[in-house]
């Protein structure tokens, strides 16, 4: 029930942001923009926080086509940001964070039927590991288990046309560790993908991802990994000059059609305040005062 005040909250709040906005003319981005959107979870347990259902998630990949966007796949975005290749009119990319198996037991039919390729950002040492992550370890305790994809999954996510790139080792904010611990998670996650992948692993995805979460100091480190791109969870589109190292991306939840249209816009572009490190402060105590707080 806490979850979904929470969620009804977030949606009023975002429809009315991005209402206003847009009837004033104040949308961010433009035609040639690439808009990055984050899932976690497919599925339809209840009580399951940060999770798609099935059905939605379909709705929102139809929509896209029907609202004019290009689904692109992330050689499209390296193309774009290494040699300057253009983009659709239109671009979007598909991202799903930490690695659920459900990705593939429910959001991968879901892009096959729609033709859309997407990106899995995995935290390795989840990969073919049964203990929770760290953020579900209260949900299994009350019985709801999100398992994460195990070394043979992956192949089968790749087939699929569903790209494995890096999420780290433990799922660890960079701005919680060490410099030669981040350092580590960064590279060692990248080395241990390429051998088990037989190819180059050119993207990172920044655990948790709001501007509280890592530093400049990361941006160097994930450069000299060999990294070609890298995506935040902070709100909003990309132009041809945003830094390929801090690409921006949605977080998509269960919207309305009309909200989900608003954010793709841009209208909602606003709501980034909440990714800035006094925001991410100001969300903790929103969450705890919920009871919806997670690790």
């Amino acid at each position: 029930m806490r979850e979904q005040i929470k969620q009804l909250l977030k949606n009023s709040v975002y429809r009315a942001i991005g209402e206003t906005a847009n009837g004033i003319g104040a949308v961010n981005g433009d035609g040639r923009s690439l808009r990055v959107l984050m899932y976690h979870k497919v599925n339809d347990l209840p009580g399951n926080r940060m999770s798609m259902p099935v059905s939605h998630f379909d709705e929102q990949m139809a929509q896209l086509r029907e609202l004019g966007y290009v689904v692109v796949d992330l050689d499209a975005v390296l193309a774009h940001y290494g040699d300057g290749v253009p983009l659709p009119e239109g671009a979007v990319l598909i991202t799903f964070d930490d690695g659920y198996r459900d990705n593939l037991e429910n959001a991968a039919p879901v892009l096959h039927k729609h033709g859309y390729p997407a990106v899995q950002f995995v935290p390795i040492a989840y990969v073919g590991d049964r203990q929770p992550l760290p953020h579900e370890e209260h949900l299994a305790a009350s019985g709801v288990l999100n398992p994460t994809v195990d070394w043979e999954e992956l192949g089968e996510l790749e087939r699929l046309g569903v790209r494995i790139e890096s999420h780290g080792i433990s799922h660890r904010p960079l701005a919680d560790l060490e410099l030669d611990e981040a350092a580590r998670e960064i590279a060692i996650s990248k080395l241990r993908l390429e051998e088990r992948l037989g190819r180059p692993v050119r993207a990172f995805s920044y655990v948790k991802g709001s501007e509280a979460h890592y530093k400049q100091v990361h941006l160097s480190l994930v450069r000299q990994a060999g990294y070609d791109v890298a995506f935040t969870a902070v709100s909003g589109a990309n132009s041809p000059a945003s830094d390929p190292l801090e690409l921006r991306r949605y977080n998509i939840e269960p919207y309305s059609p009309r909200t989900f249209e608003l954010v793709l816009a841009g209208a909602c572009d606003l709501i980034a305040v909440k990714d800035t490190v006094t925001g991410t402060r100001a969300r903790r105590v929103f969450n705890a005062a919920l009871g919806t707080s997670s690790k």
